[in-house]
Parts: structure tokens; C-alpha cells; sequence
């Protein structure tokens, strides 16, 4: 007999097993393209614009985005974003294969997968909030930051050692069968059909593009809280992009993959903990715990430390506090905006925060080299001032613009704990009615299917 399709957690954990297995591919050809990048350039810049072609595409496409997810079924979005990344891997792989590749359809084809993330990411988030009871939020946005942090462990290591036996062509092909697989678990599960709002007025496609900004700026608390969050990712990219420079500077290349390794380690423990902890009310304070925790071992110890010991505790506090950060950050999101426009504010969402990426590493190349280096030679007055804290020697400027970054930030979550429009931002809007799970449940796509639901893996 036909048997209905997994609804619910159940069904969102499906949906994240295909994910986290396409994510490794994706993980595995991100390196290995940077390796190809590397060698044939043999320019750090050209790696830098990979990420900036990615991240730039994802912050023009995102009102677009948002409006579009809004208006088509969920289910058909993410497909949608997955088929297309697999289509752009497989061109990257006719290119390969014909040796024919050339570094600008790298930058391409980063800028289209970017464009194509665009989608995904709100989509995702708003299908959380209708998938399942509210308690469950943070427990599935932690494991949505298992999916980035996951791979990172084993993936650079998998695509180096095929990379040392074959070409990259075995690497693209192991990316497009993982978008195969995510694909596949969507059509397994059931997904609630997009809310639509009672009385909704015809609007542009233009209009539903702005409308994200505008929701978010006609109210203060959450305008408090997307500054927060900008803040966290400028301070976050600022810092990021010395770590390798610095650790490389100090230690070597062993080093530095096994600190990254033990940070990746970290992610996934703070989503296990998210995991673990009770449900609370007060989301936001701890948001602003971690982030204490960030800015005081994830950057400052760090940018002190000289050696493996130090840097492991930072990079897993670094890589851990990231899952409370996105979860409790992305749950009040979740709960103050209603489902029929999640779409479109959420992709306001990510247009501002990724937005503040690119910003911060370009602002910390110039402060690095211009600034912090040259400051921290003996004699200058930084090395005066600092020497005692980060030393003189390599790297020494570097290690003080962690500093620096752990004090701003700081400072930052100062300011937002002395707010109360950000402090108390879970008090000040009120939370939108959410559908019973049972409603829920009858009104998802339940196409039959072979599938049982009770045999759906199930997490907590």
C-alpha cells in the first residue's frame, strides 16, 4: 500500500542529509578549483575574487530572490537552485574535460552558483518555520550550520588526495551526483504548499523586491538587530581574513590545516549543543554570550597565541559560536515574521549581512598591509605600544588587528545588551501565529509515495 511522505522534523532531516552530502561535494570542488586557480595564476588575488564573485552575485540577486520564493512553491525553488548548480558544475566539467578551461569561466561559473545560492538560503529558513513546531527552530538552524562546517573536516582532504591521483574531473563529477541526491530528498518528503496572505494586494515584481527593506526598516527593533548582525559578519570577515596569513606566518602548512580542522570540529559541536539545550525565551541573550565568547577567545586569544594549543581553543570557540550566533539569530527571524512574506524579508536578510563580506576583507587587506605590519616593526609606535601583548616579530600585526577586531566586538555586544530595542527585540514585535503541526501536517503535499514515515531519520 502507498504510504504518505515524511512530514514535519522528519521530513526537514531528510532534506538536510541530501544538503549535507551535496555540500561536501561542493566543498571538495571549491578546493580543488582553488588548487587549480593557484597553480595556473599563481595569484592570491585570483583566489580572493572567486569568493568576492560568489558573494557579490548572492547580495544583487537577493531582493529578486526574495520576491520570486514568495511568489513560487518552496519546493520547486530549492530544485530549482540545486539544478542549476548542477548544471553550471557539469559546463565546469565539459570545460575540464575538453581543456578548454580558463580562469574567467571560474569566476563565471562562482558568480552563477552565487546568483543560484541566492535563492536557497530564504527558502530554507522559511520552510523551517512551516515545517515544524517553534521549539524546533534553533535545533534546525544548528543543523543547517552542520552542513557548513561538516565538510570542511574531511572534504579538502578527500579532493587533495584525488587530486594527486587523477584530475579534477573525478571532483566535479563526485559535486554533480551530490546535487543529484539533494535534489532526490526533496521530491521524498512532504513540503507545505507557500502561504499566501488572505487579502494580498497585486503588487511589481519591483515593489515585492523592495519590500524586504522596507519591512525591516519600518521597524526599529528589528533594524537593531540586522545592524547587529552586520556587524557580526564585518567583524567576522575583518578577522577571517588574517587567520590563515597569520597561522601560516607563525607555524606552517600542517599546522594550519589541522587548526582549521579542529575549528571545523568546533562548528559541529556548537550545532550538537544547540541541539541539546532547552528552548528558551530569551534567544537574544544568548546570541550576545556567544558572541562575547567570539570576540574575546575567537579573535583576541587568538591574536595573542603562538602556538597549536592557544589557536585550537580559539578556532573551535570561533567555528562553535557561529551555530548559536545563525540559530538563535535566524529563530527570532522565524518567529516574528509571518510565512507569506518570509521569503522576501529573509532575502533582505541576506542581502545586508552578506553585504557586510566582502566589505570586511577588503577593508582588513589595507589594514593588515598598510597599517599593521609596518606599525609592529621594532621602533614604530604600535610596537612600542602593543610588542609586550602580540610581540614584534612575523605576524605580529596580523595577530593585533584580531585584537583589535575582539575589542570592537566587544563593543559591540555592549552596546546591543545596553539597547533595549535590540536587548529586548523578542519582546517589542510580537510573534505571528503559527500553524499547528497537525494543520501543518494535512495541508503539506502529501503525493503518495513508497516511503515510510516512521523509518525517516529523525534527530534529538
Amino acid at each position: 500500500m502507498l504510504k504518505r511522505r515524511p512530514d514535519g522534523f522528519a521530513a526537514f532531516t531528510v532534506i538536510w542529509l541530501g544538503q549535507l552530502f551535496s555540500a561536501v561535494g561542493t566543498r571538495m570542488t571549491s578546493f580543488a578549483l582553488g588548487i587549480w586557480m593557484w597553480n595556473g595564476t599563481g595569484s592570491a588575488m585570483d583566489n580572493a575574487l572567486l569568493l568576492f564573485a560568489s558573494f557579490g552575485s548572492t547580495v544583487l540577486v537577493s531582493p529578486l530572490a526574495g520576491a520570486l520564493i514568495d511568489r513560487w512553491n518552496r519546493r520547486v525553488t530549492i530544485v530549482l537552485s540545486d539544478v542549476g548548480s548542477m548544471v553550471v558544475t557539469a559546463g565546469l566539467l565539459l570545460c575540464f574535460e575538453l581543456g578548454a578551461a580558463k580562469p574567467w569561466e571560474i569566476f563565471l561559473a562562482n558568480a552563477l552558483t552565487g546568483a543560484l545560492l541566492a535563492f536557497q538560503g530564504p527558502a530554507y529558513a522559511a520552510m523551517i518555520a512551516q515545517m515544524m513546531d517553534r521549539g524546533a527552530w534553533p535545533r534546525a538552524n544548528a543543523m543547517i550550520s552542520v552542513v557548513r562546517f561538516a565538510p570542511s573536516i574531511f572534504a579538502p582532504t578527500v579532493a587533495a588526495a584525488l587530486l594527486t591521483v587523477t584530475t579534477i574531473g573525478p571532483v566535479l563529477v563526485i559535486d554533480v551526483l551530490s546535487y543529484v541526491v539533494a535534489i532526490g530528498t526533496v521530491f521524498l518528503v512532504a513540503v507545505p504548499p507557500t502561504p499566501k496572505a488572505a487579502e494580498a494586494q497585486a503588487s511589481s515584481l519591483w515593489q515585492d523586491s523592495l519590500f524586504g527593506l522596507r519591512y525591516i526598516r519600518g521597524r526599529s527593533a528589528l533594524v537593531g538587530l540586522e545592524i547587529l548582525m552586520f556587524m557580526v559578519g564585518l567583524l567576522a570577515a575583518m578577522g577571517y581574513a588574517v587567520l590563515m596569513p597569520l597561522l601560516l606566518v607563525k607555524s606552517d602548512e600542517s599546522i594550519t590545516g589541522l587548526a582549521f580542522t579542529i575549528g571545523a570540529v568546533g562548528g559541529v559541536l556548537g550545532a550538537v549543543l544547540m541541539g541539546v539545550l532547552k528552548p528558551t525565551n530569551n534567544k537574544m541573550r544568548r546570541l550576545l554570550l556567544a558572541m562575547l565568547a567570539f570576540s574575546v577567545v575567537g579573535r583576541i586569544v587568538f591574536g595573542v597565541a603562538d602556538n597549536l594549543f592557544l589557536w585550537g581553543i580559539a578556532m573551535v570557540v570561533i567555528h562553535g559560536c557561529i551555530p548559536v550566533i545563525d540559530g538563535y539569530g535566524n529563530a527570532i527571524w522565524q518567529e516574528k515574521v509571518a510565512p507569506e512574506i518570509q521569503g522576501r524579508v529573509f532575502a533582505a536578510r541576506q542581502f545586508i549581512e552578506d553585504m557586510a563580506v566582502p566589505i570586511g576583507l577588503i577593508g582588513a587587506a589595507p589594514l593588515a598591509q598598510d597599517v599593521f605590519l609596518p606599525g609592529m616593526e621594532p621602533g614604530h609606535a604600535l610596537s612600542r605600544a602593543f610588542g609586550w601583548m602580540v610581540g614584534t616579530g612575523p605576524g605580529s600585526g596580523m595577530g593585533l588587528l584580531c585584537v583589535l577586531v575582539g575589542v570592537v566586538g566587544i563593543v559591540v555586544t555592549a552596546v546591543a545588551f545596553a539597547v533595549p530595542a535590540v536587548r529586548d527585540v523578542e519582546k517589542l514585535i510580537p510573534d505571528f501565529v503559527p500553524v499547528d503541526a497537525d494543520e501543518s501536517a494535512s495541508a503539506a503535499e502529501s503525493v503518495p509515495s513508497g516511503i515510510d514515515a516512521a523509518a525517516a531519520p529523525h534527530v534529538g
